[in-house]
């Protein structure tokens, strides 16, 4: 069983972010088998592909969050670099951290990623599906890419 499992709960109804979404877990799901395993270098490689993947995703995020004028736009923003900044601080600490030390570390992680999703993601979904919905235009490929509900 992993880590981390995805659950409905996380379901932004935005297929793209979803998707996004599940691929953190499995990263973070990686950062976990490490830690138990006390693979440092793999440790570090999974956070650096955690690192990447967050990087993408905020930058997605961000693009749409434009693109439909949202009034938290910037304060979310703040949030990704401060996010980023956090979790290149988790991997400097993770290149010499003890078993122990790592698992804590990945059991601060863990939770997190899930709480941004419930807390931050979830917050603009039904915003971006009302933009869908009244704003879009018909064919607009932008809905392929978020999903029309």
């Amino acid at each position: 069983m992993p880590y981390l499992a995805w659950s409905d709960d996380l379901d932004t109804g935005i297929p793209e972010l979803d998707a996004q979404h599940r691929v953190m877990l499995e990263h973070v799901n990686r950062l976990h088998e490490a830690a138990t395993a006390d693979d440092t270098s793999e440790l570090v490689a999974a956070m650096d592909a955690l690192i990447a993947c967050l990087r993408d995703h905020f930058e997605f995020e961000e693009k749409v969050l434009e693109m439909i004028q949202f009034a938290g736009l910037e304060d979310h923003s703040e949030t990704h670099g401060s996010i980023l900044d956090r979790l290149r601080d988790y991997r400097t600490r993770l290149q010499t951290a003890s078993a122990p030390e790592a698992e804590e570390i990945v059991d601060a992680l863990g939770p997190w990623v899930v709480d941004h999703i419930r807390h931050d993601d979830l917050d603009f979904g039904p915003t971006v599906r009302e933009w869908l919905r009244d704003a879009a235009p018909p064919g607009d490929p932008f809905r392929e890419l978020v999903g029309d509900k």
